[in-house]
């Protein structure tokens, strides 16, 4: 077989992680069972899930974003069930 030098090796993913993203464990807002599935701010579930555990409540504008956050999401599903 030939070998093609122009594709990139392939590497574990945790290669290409920063170092010190792993040691942010104890400011990690994400709940329990996200931890224990693996979800993490670098997978695009945990992106979302991440940035949806850190807005504050207190806030304005996390609120506001929160309403843009659950409209988003279901209005899908509540378009089709409209359409049924």
């Amino acid at each position: 077989m030939f070998e093609r030098d122009d594709v990139d090796r392939v590497e574990p993913a945790h290669l290409g992680i920063h170092p010190d993203a792993f040691a942010e464990e104890r400011l990690d807002p994400r709940p329990e069972e996200a931890k224990r599935m693996g979800l993490s701010r670098h997978t695009e579930e945990g992106a979302v899930l991440y940035f949806a555990s850190s807005l504050d409540r207190g806030k304005p504008a996390h609120r506001m974003m929160a309403w843009i956050l659950l409209i988003t999401f279901a209005a899908p599903v509540i378009y089709i069930l409209l359409v049924l």
